[in-house]
């Protein structure tokens, strides 16, 4: 029998729970709504998951100060504890003190985002805290893109026939106080606003250099240039939108066309807004910006959507679309039960929202909670305990 994953999207989430609450169009909310709808929901499941178990997103630093700052992606302090280390030695816990015992033996005070433990300076003593919660983000448009019909123009030649993009690709190379330069491999400057893709191609060493001093050139070819094991990822597009660098690829031997952005710190976020079709991500950037509250701003080449109409001038090219420039999350972790949950909760807001009571909702809620909260109980081996933080004393022996 043949086995597949279906991995469901942030869109995936927004679609069933539209389709749940009955609302008669998915675009009937704005991008910044279904945005902030998703994240909140998202952000109260997330805190209910580490209230019962901590376990799926703490994460445990070091502490080798007696005052630490807590920096602001710290949501909450699960536990201070003292150990050689975190495996393969028993931990003592640490109890949460008042401003009266505060340098008590065995305890930690937190006030706001200080964490004093009077122990961190003799013993190696951790921290098990929660982080805040990533956010989540979703293509806008993805599910009903808007098509651009005349996007081609037809030249019939003697021998081939070439088509053209009206909308020639549009390379920005101004990147705050620096601005993006790509080099030959003979060290000849291409112009890049002004060059082909085919010049694009030819590109094998891209650098930021200041405004300022153009003496000063940061090298990013490390990460603008993609590694690929067979083959070679070959640059068709580039563009600069302060924060983001966009950019698409294309493989040399199989076709397929990669694109996506890096952030300002140079990490790459891919962009595939037809991911939840379980498609790869065969798009090209053919014109770039950015816009946080509509969410709006790329238009694409799709290169698995090929036109084939025979009456349309732009027969076998691929069809260009215009679509919002996040990418979509893969909501996949910690089950499938913490999906059907964020989907019901999300109806909730929804149908709440359009003053309607839809009792498909209520039902699909509580069930979705009890499935919930069954699964994240993973120990049924016995009742949950009280931790005892204080540990056995000489009294307690007689």
């Amino acid at each position: 029998m043949l086995q597949i994953d279906i991995t469901p999207y942030a869109s995936d989430a927004l679609e069933d729970a539209m389709r749940l609450a009955q609302t008669k169009a998915l675009n009937s909310y704005t991008f910044s709504d279904c945005m902030n709808f998703l994240n909140y929901a998202w952000a109260d499941i997330y805190k209910k998951i580490a209230n019962i178990d901590s376990g799926y997103y703490s994460r445990c630093v070091r502490i080798t100060k007696k005052l630490t700052h807590l920096p602001p992606y710290v949501q909450n302090c699960v536990k201070v504890f003292a150990a050689r280390q975190l495996n393969d030695f028993n931990r003592q816990d640490y109890r949460p003190a008042r401003h009266s015992d505060m340098c008590s033996a065995g305890s930690y005070m937190i006030s706001g985002m200080d964490l004093y433990v009077p122990d961190a300076d003799r013993k190696i003593m951790w921290l098990e805290y929660v982080p805040q919660p990533e956010q989540i983000f979703f293509t806008h448009h993805n599910r009903d893109p808007k098509i651009i019909p005349t996007a081609y123009t037809r030249h019939i030649g003697e021998d081939v026939t070439t088509y053209e993009l009206n909308d020639k690709p549009v390379y920005d190379v101004l990147y705050n106080l620096y601005t993006l330069k790509g080099y030959s491999e003979t060290g000849e400057e291409i112009d890049i606003k002004e060059c082909t893709r085919e010049q694009l191609a030819d590109i094998k060493v891209w650098k930021l250099v200041s405004r300022v001093n153009s003496e000063y050139a940061d090298d990013i070819t490390e990460y603008i240039q993609r590694e690929c094991e067979e083959g070679t990822w070959i640059i068709r597009y580039v563009c600069c939108k302060y924060p983001y660098i966009f950019v698409s690829y294309e493989h040399s031997i199989t076709g397929e066309h990669y694109s996506g952005f890096f952030d300002k710190e140079f990490n790459w976020n891919e962009y595939n807004p037809f991911a939840y079709t379980g498609q790869n991500s065969n798009v090209e950037y053919v014109k770039t910006s950015w816009n946080d509250k509509t969410g709006m701003g790329v238009r694409i080449q799709d290169y698995n959507d090929i036109i084939t109409d025979e009456d349309d001038n732009s027969n076998g090219m691929p069809r260009v679309k215009e679509l919002g420039w996040t990418p979509d999350t893969k909501l996949i972790y910690p089950a499938p039960d913490v999906y059907r949950y964020l989907v019901a909760r999300l109806a909730d807001k929804l149908a709440a929202l359009n003053e309607s009571n839809v009792m498909a909702v209520q039902k699909e809620l509580v069930e979705a909670e009890y499935a919930f909260e069954a699964f994240l109980n993973k120990n049924k081996a016995g009742f949950s305990r009280i931790q005892n933080v204080n540990p056995m004393t000489v009294g307690d022996m007689l």
